[in-house]
């Protein structure tokens, strides 16, 4: 255990023996707040208030009157970045402390979990040239705010190599980053082109945005990350920078500097630190001058158990059921950017233990998994989606992943594969389940091969979940009451929504679910679909037989107060 840990142990034991002295708790209810403690990674105090044991007003009583203690609550403080610019991003994170401001005598307000730690005290005099002032975080989550905070501007300028002409892990261009000072203020719109596209990426990366655009209007460019599903304004650049870091970029990307008039595609790597990040790059050109969106591929966050996606327990059973058939085929629907892909390797990291042969055709590779043969679309070599797949019916395969059905002759190949003893998953752009049978038949599959070979399907969306940190309970709206009576058949009662705090940067929403529905094929299904009936027919027959339908789903995340009913309204509800 490091001493930072062993000195935050020992005051919080302090601080529950004070408690239990002045009889707010007893000696059973601080051991068993302990014993939680351990098992949940927490500190004791912020677990002997979630667990009811002492009200958080008793808490900030006992810690500002009898310790001398001052107390400030994380999710509401104003952290002030003239601050946050005299402390070190990684002294900051090692010794787990957040500048916040001044004291009125001009001394370095520092919120920490150890208050009585006068040797960090005295390195951040020495560091800031400040006299410092510790004040308790309460309210716990110091550590994320200490991410939130740092990533919510540029850093000290890292550097990146030139990418060279070579192949393996040394042709991987690394992002260097020195000793952070953590430095919020620094103009973009100074830095030369280079810097300003390793800080951007840098940054995009920090604050896990999944996409970058850089968009020129008529006198100035916006740089947009898109957190959380939401696209959000970061910095304004000049043209003349906008101009310069799209070309920057085509260089990274191996992509032709000299043309801005038609659409063009490009990929590179960047390593930070140990983690290597890939980046998709598109650009079109429009009014104002070229356009371009870079897609973060972060492979270092691990892969989800099917668990952790969000199903409800009636479709994760029935999608294990599914996932369990010896042939046929699975299909993931649903817009881009709703995790199909995500939750295709889920299936597959479940059927590695015991499947056999998996081979996959992706464009491009998103997770490269131990045991998984995949092979990458290389259009430029000859290799598409059709050639991939009739490369893989020649190696005796057991599970086929296809990464998107987007034409016929895919689609033609991975049924017949499907028709031949092989488990084939794959993922198709439609609306919901039952769309996705249909969406087959107008890339021109026979109905009756549609019907035999399609085992079931699955639909998803991506919602936002409720912050954690400023959840609240409040009363819906008339329409959003509406809208649930009428999917529930029960009255609207009070939900959880988030405030909005330091957090969640004053959204009410942190960290994303997934909302599903899993249509399981059934005979009356099939004669459906053999008789090319429509998306509203086959949708009907899989209600009847027991599909919880998108919306009933995310109304239940709702009443769950996982989202909102806003937010079900916003990323799940369709037209009928």
């Amino acid at each position: 255990m490091d001493k930072d840990n062993t000195r935050g142990m020992y005051f919080e034991d302090r601080v529950g023996r004070v408690l239990m002295d002045a009889g707010f708790v007893t000696a059973e209810q601080l051991e068993q707040a302990r014993q939680a403690s351990r098992e949940q990674g927490a500190g004791l105090l912020d677990t002997l208030v979630s667990l009811g044991m002492v009200a958080r007003e008793t808490l900030t009583t006992v810690l500002s009157f009898q310790l001398r203690i001052p107390v400030v609550d994380l999710k509401t403080v104003r952290v002030d970045p003239e601050a946050v610019q005299l402390v070190p991003e990684e002294f900051a994170r090692r010794n787990c402390v957040l500048p916040i401001g001044f004291e009125a005598d001009g001394a370095l307000r520092i919120a920490t979990m150890v208050p009585n730690d006068f040797q960090v005290a005295a390195q951040l005099s020495s560091i800031t040239d400040h006299q410092t002032r510790f004040v308790l975080a309460l309210s716990g989550g110091l550590k994320e705010l200490i991410d939130r905070t740092y990533s919510s501007g540029p850093t000290r300028q890292p550097s990146v190599t030139e990418p060279r002409p070579i192949s393996g892990p040394a042709a991987i261009p690394s992002v260097r980053t020195p000793p952070s000072d953590g430095v919020l203020g620094q103009d973009v719109a100074q830095l030369p082109a280079v810097e300003a596209v390793e800080m951007v990426t840098l940054q995009a990366v920090k604050r896990r945005a999944s996409d970058v655009h850089l968009v020129p209007n008529s006198d100035s460019s916006n740089v947009l990350f898109r957190l959380d599903g939401t696209l959000q304004q970061v910095v304004m650049l000049p043209l003349r920078l906008h101009e310069s870091m799209i070309t920057r970029i085509k260089v990274l990307a191996n992509m032709d500097i000299s043309e801005a008039r038609r659409p063009q595609d490009g990929s590179f790597s960047l390593q930070f630190g140990e983690k290597t990040v890939d980046f998709r790059v598109s650009t079109v050109g429009i009014t104002w001058g070229e356009m371009m969106v870079v897609r973060i591929l972060d492979r270092s966050g691990g892969l989800f158990g099917l668990e952790d996606l969000g199903l409800h327990a009636i479709p994760l059973r029935t999608w294990r059921q599914l996932l369990s058939l010896p042939f046929g085929m699975l299909l993931v629907s649903g817009p881009t950017g709703s995790g199909k892909t995500t939750t295709l390797y889920s299936a597959v990291t479940e059927l590695v233990r015991d499947r056999g042969n998996i081979m996959t055709v992706e464009d491009p590779v998103e997770y490269r998994l131990d045991d998984v043969h995949q092979i990458e679309v290389n259009r430029a070599a000859g290799m598409d989606f059709p050639t991939g797949l009739k490369a893989i019916m020649r190696l005796d395969p057991d599970v086929i992943l296809v990464g998107e059905i987007r034409d016929g002759e895919t689609a033609k190949t991975a049924i017949d594969a499907a028709l031949t003893g092989h488990l084939v998953l794959a993922s198709i752009h439609s609306n919901d389940a039952s769309s996705a049978l249909v969406r087959l038949l107008d890339m021109g599959i026979e109905p009756y091969l549609a019907a035999t070979a399609v085992a079931g399907t699955l639909a998803q969306r991506l919602v936002r979940k409720v912050c954690p940190h400023c959840k609240v309970l409040s009363d819906l709206g008339a329409a959003e009451a509406f809208a649930y009576e009428n999917e529930m058949q029960e009255p609207a009662g009070q939900f959880l929504a988030g405030q909005g705090c330091n957090f969640c940067g004053y959204t009410g929403f942190s960290g994303r679910t997934g909302v599903f529905e899993v249509l399981a094929v059934s005979e009356a299904t099939r004669r459906l679909v053999a008789a090319a009936a429509s998306g509203p027919e086959i949708r009907s027959q899989a209600l009847m037989d027991g599909m919880v339908p998108l919306r009933r789903a995310g109304m239940l995340k709702s009443k769950e107060g996982v989202t909102t009913v806003g937010e079900v309204l916003r990323r799940v509800f369709f037209v009928d």
